[in-house]
């Protein structure tokens, strides 16, 4: 009988968690990568500026039903008109005498 509880509530919870699962991905497109692929079609090549001087480079792919740049570059900065990958952050090894 402990057992049967204890399936009936794990199972309840389990249905009560399926929705938080299933939305982790929902929510509004950014309307920037949407509008940067406005005039093109899926698996183009496209480019959008984002905040901080940032610039997304990718192709267009399907969201729902929203095509929109998918970011398949690392960022780059925009500096003059002139883009720049980010340096990625590295420690030197230390030997240990």
């Amino acid at each position: 009988m402990f057992i049967k509880s204890s399936c009936l509530s794990l199972f309840g919870m389990a249905l009560l968690a399926a929705p938080t699962f299933l939305n982790a991905h929902s929510g509004p497109l950014n309307d920037v990568a949407v509008k940067a692929c406005a005039d093109k079609v899926k698996s183009q090549s496209c480019k959008y500026e984002g905040g901080h001087n940032d610039l997304y480079i990718g192709s267009c792919q399907y969201m729902a039903d929203d095509l929109m740049c998918v970011r398949s570059q690392p960022i780059q900065k925009i500096d003059n008109e002139i883009s720049a990958p980010i340096k990625s952050h590295t420690h030197e090894k230390k030997r240990v005498i």
